[in-house]
């Protein structure tokens, strides 16, 4: 399949949870038997609006490289020139491609030399510049390598020119040692900037294509903010990747970032992109080229409909870079800020209402806090952040942040009062493991993966315990703003199986027991990374996690009903409950949703399901939607979602009480109508 129908066929199945089928679930070697009680009537929570969150870090390949439809690296010329041949990292002069190496000395060659010019640039701070001299008409060109296309897609290209002298250029795709894909002369150039653009169809799939910019004649030639995407891109963005968002129904998203929030200057990331600098970030170590900012973050928001989660920059940041941030999307048009931001495109304000004051105070990635982690340095500071901020606008709403110091926590509160309170929650052995690449052992991570929705209940019952009678009753207090199963390196994204969907709807079975103290629980992260869509050059993946949010996300109620399980343990932990259940009711009454997971990893469950004051009419049908895969450990592969899925089944009632069969490691979600 190419890979334009491939992705496009992938996002038609998860919007659509594939076909209806009748089809029943799969035979195991044995089966268990359990009883599952629920009373409609009993309201024990109402869920937050907000609370199947997302997160996306700024770095590690979440924008460049995932939802940014960017190709090129570097593409701006800024990331300095480590092995001298004056050639900006992220590009390699045609003497290298020649293997003509040895002619270059400290960027100079035959006839050409090759230097980063910080004083003659487009935008941000630097251009690559080729000065070619001696008698005659001379060429030189710089190669960007290794780039992955896809077979019969259409790509953009443009790329901003200069020169001092007389010559031309060309811009070539090509593949290394194969065929040149397409070619664009430019026989007119001038002494000003001024932008080149071509167009190319790739004839075939490959990892090893080339974008080549080359010069030819005498003088002083200018390159600078040169960029490469699919053609069908949406304002920059994967229209793939927010196509696969769209059945996720985001409520709230967060963004910058954890980490790499509290190093990223937002002013960065607005106006014109190639003019923005690129800006090397020591949160983890990567450059950020600023295509993506604040404004292509609410251009996504407004096109997936969720509202945005902003954590403002405190260990490198002020309280005033924080309230020009507030004035820049949510002030007047005639503010000083909303003029910049109308200037920019943007004439009414984006109305954000959710902040917070740096992430995870006190942890590692604060270690430049002011006064480090002492509690009488954030609570000051959060004070005035907060004054900055709501000076600007007093409809914000200001979380505070922590991670892990429940001494810290408590005393938090009882130091400055706190409406809504930032933490993340993180479970795995990721840390016994910094180097693996892949889950070698996957009995054992089935087995602890999908026990961990325990622990994170026990996190939040030492968070509780914690803050003791401090604790605000009326309000949800509780933001997760990063969740997950961490098992291998921040820079490793092993295959996420079946456990990771089984954990992620346990997690969600936790909190909804608590759902009047969850303001929002957001997946850490939502693209690549870990993260529920994993994204490539060219096409998607649909993790077993990700089916898990849109189950639950597309069949939950607005409110918690009481739900009793009576289940054996599983055969590899007896304190282990192998069926985990949660109901919730539409805020009409109206439907029921039952969430079920079965953790045994070969075992069915056969269950009698009491409904209480709910009555069920002989051949009434009710609607399962399954998620399940082809054994224990399945994966989805990048362009299909045959492995797992979500397949909806019909269930005819033919006597009291219902009886529903539950597949080993699976997750099922029975609604159906309730009373009145």
């Amino acid at each position: 399949m190419k890979a334009g129908a491939q992705a496009a066929a992938l996002c038609t199945y998860s919007i659509l949870f594939l076909l209806t089928l009748e089809s029943t679930s799969k035979a195991s070697d044995r089966e268990m038997a359990a009883t599952i009680e629920v009373d409609p009537q009993i309201v024990t929570g109402r869920v937050s609006p907000y609370f199947f969150g997302q997160f996306i870090e700024h770095e590690h390949n979440t924008i460049q490289g995932g939802l940014w439809a960017e190709l090129l690296h570097d593409r701006k010329f800024e990331q300095g020139d480590d092995d001298g041949d004056g050639v900006s990292n992220g590009w390699v002069p045609e003497e290298r491609i020649q293997d003509r190496y040895w002619e270059i000395q400290y960027g100079a060659g035959v006839n050409a030399r090759y230097f980063i010019d910080h004083q003659d640039y487009y935008g941000g701070g630097a251009s690559q510049a080729i000065e070619l001299h001696g008698p005659g008409s001379h060429h030189a060109s710089v190669y960007q390598i290794g780039l992955q296309l896809a077979k019969d897609r259409r790509y953009v290209f443009y790329v901003f020119l200069k020169r001092r002298g007389t010559g031309k250029a060309y811009i070539e795709l090509d593949k290394l040692h194969g065929p040149v894909y397409g070619h664009r002369q430019i026989d007119e150039m001038s002494d000003r900037w001024q932008k080149y653009t071509a167009e190319f169809t790739a004839p075939e799939d490959t990892d090893k294509a080339r974008i080549r910019i080359a010069v030819e004649g005498e003088g002083t030639f200018w390159i600078d903010s040169a960029s490469l995407m699919p053609a069908d891109n949406w304002h920059g963005m994967r229209r793939d990747v927010i196509d696969a968002m769209r059945p996720m129904h985001i409520p709230l998203m967060r963004y910058p970032g954890g980490c790499f929030a509290d190093y990223y200057h937002w002013r960065n990331g607005i106006g014109d992109r190639d003019k923005r600098p690129e800006v090397y970030s020591p949160a983890w170590k990567e450059w950020d080229p600023n295509d993506f900012g604040i404004d292509e973050f609410m251009e996504l928001a407004r096109e997936l409909r969720f509202e945005p989660h902003i954590t403002a920059n405190y260990v490198s940041g002020t309280p005033a870079e924080a309230a020009s941030w507030v004035e820049y999307v949510n002030g007047a048009p005639e503010s000083p800020m909303g003029r910049v931001r109308v200037a920019n495109g943007h004439s009414q304000p984006y109305e954000i209402k959710y902040w917070a004051a740096g992430n995870e105070a006190p942890s590692l990635c604060s270690s430049e806090y002011t006064g480090d982690t002492q509690l009488s340095v954030y609570v000051k500071r959060y004070g005035e952040y907060k004054a900055a901020m709501r000076s600007v606008d007093s409809s914000i709403h200001l979380m505070a942040s922590s991670v892990g110091d429940l001494k810290w926590i408590h005393n938090l509160l009882d130091a400055m009062p706190v409406d809504v309170l930032a933490i993340s929650i993180y479970t795995g052995e990721w840390s016994l493991h910094p180097d693996d690449t892949r889950i070698c052992n996957l009995e054992h991570y089935y087995r602890k993966v999908v026990a961990e929705p325990l622990e994170v209940n026990r996190k939040i019952e030492e968070n509780i315990r914690s803050i003791g009678d401090r604790f605000p009753q009326s309000s949800r207090f509780f933001a997760i703003s990063e969740i997950n199963s961490w098992w291998l390196s921040e820079r490793v994204d092993p295959d996420y199986r079946m456990a990771n969907a089984l954990y992620f709807s346990g997690v969600f079975n936790v909190l909804l027991r608590r759902a009047d103290q969850i303001f929002t629980a957001e997946a850490s992260t939502t693209l690549n990374v870990q993260g529920l869509i994993e994204i490539n050059p060219v096409a998607i993946k649909l993790t077993p996690p990700y089916f898990a949010y849109v189950l639950f996300a597309g069949h939950i109620g607005n409110r918690v009903v009481s739900c009793r399980t009576h289940s054996p343990s599983v055969a590899f932990d007896p304190e282990l409950p192998a069926l985990d259940a949660v109901a919730t009711i539409s805020g009409d009454r109206k439907t029921l949703f039952l969430a079920v997971i079965n953790r045994n990893e070969s075992d069915a469950i056969s269950s009698s399901i009491d409904l209480k004051t709910q009555t069920l009419k002989l051949g009434q049908t009710l609607r399962a939607f399954e998620l399940d895969g082809k054994d224990r450990d399945s994966a989805n592969p990048y362009g299909s979602v045959e492995n797992v899925n979500i397949r909806e089944r019909k269930i005819v009632v033919d006597r009291p009480p219902l009886k529903y069969r539950f597949p080993p490691h699976s997750v099922t979600v029975l609604q159906f109508n309730a009373a009145d």
